[in-house]
């Protein structure tokens, strides 16, 4: 009888910005790599990584309206069990990994939980490793605010330094002492403008040492995940040949308003005068970006905004900047 193998899993983390998209979409473009099945999960009505995540093979499943850790936790567990029978089946392609993208506010300790209790996904599944994306500028702010940043590096089998091209050796230098006060025995990885091989992740996740056991908030001997603050999401839907300037002005004056509280802005706008795609960015430490998207945004997009936030409802945030938008702009 032939021995049973199991598919193995990436598990990618790293808070909101860090970088985890633009490395998944290079990761995907490697032979190590091909035949890959991808799950990118997001939090948000609207899903946007997926669509920036190009495949030479399948389409990026998604995740949407929820965090892996919570409320699509289950959706997670549902879906590789149904990639297992359509595998099976030969209803698709065999897939040689499965990579999974969190939500930025993810919690990877019950993720974990909930893939080793599934018994068919466990059985036929297994965590070659958790990588997680770390910012090198804002990373150990980051850290210090958010436990769901603390959990992503206590469950590292490797870190990734990013963006290490714009930021200083003072912040770089800063950002390796905070990886090793929380997880100091994980390999750790630099990347500029996501130049990281998927080869050098594979290897550093096969020297890793497992991660060492943590507490986290349960109820029984299940493992809850752990939050901060008041996290909404919302989206703000765009009209078809937005002015980029008036759109940036807008995001501009969002993040002056909301400061902190705004975690994240990501989406898709239609810009004047013929409406190209454009990707509409915004972020604390940042600030707004409005760029030609990496690969072709086809017809099916919406237009809009997904906007990630703390302590203040992100609908108040949406509605603050379609509210600009709509406003005309006096000489």
């Amino acid at each position: 009888m032939a021995a049973r193998t199991s598919v193995p899993v990436l598990l990618l983390t790293g808070f909101l910005g860090s970088g985890k998209t633009s490395l998944l979409a290079r990761w995907l473009k490697a032979p190590e790599f091909a035949g890959a099945m991808v799950i990118v999960n997001e939090l948000g009505e609207v899903g946007i990584d997926d669509r920036l995540v190009e495949s030479s093979s399948d389409t990026p499943l998604l995740l949407d309206n929820g965090c892996a850790c919570c409320a699509a936790g289950e959706d997670l567990t549902a879906t590789l069990e149904r990639l297992f029978w359509d595998r099976l089946h030969r209803k698709i392609p065999k897939f040689s990994w499965v990579l999974i993208e969190t939500t930025g506010v993810a919690d990877p300790a019950p993720i974990l939980d909930r893939l080793a209790r599934h018994s068919l996904v466990s059985e036929r599944y297994h965590v070659a490793g958790v990588v997680t994306t770390f910012d090198s500028r804002r990373g150990p702010a980051q850290l210090a605010r958010h436990p769901e940043c603390m959990s992503q590096l206590e469950h590292a089998s490797a870190a990734i330094l990013t963006k290490t091209d714009i930021a200083s050796e003072a912040e770089i230098a800063a950002a390796r002492d905070a990886i090793a006060r929380v997880r100091h025995d994980a390999p750790v990885l630099t990347s500029s403008r996501s130049d990281l091989s998927a080869a050098a992740v594979i290897a550093a996740m096969a020297r890793a040492t497992p991660p060492r056991a943590h507490r986290h908030h349960g109820h029984g001997d299940h493992v809850h995940a752990a939050h901060s603050g008041h996290v909404t999401s919302a989206f703000a839907a765009l009209p078809r040949d937005v002015d980029a300037d008036a759109l940036a002005a807008a995001l501009g004056a969002a993040m002056a308003k909301f400061g902190p509280g705004l975690l994240r802005l990501k989406g898709f706008a239609r810009t004047a005068p013929h409406g190209a795609w454009r990707v509409a960015q915004a972020m604390p430490g940042d600030g707004v970006a409005i760029t030609e998207p990496p690969v072709a945004i086809d017809d099916s997009a919406k237009a809009g905004l997904t906007i990630i936030a703390q302590d203040v409802e992100a609908r108040t945030i949406a509605d603050a900047i379609l509210a600009d938008l709509a406003t005309p702009v006096t000489a």
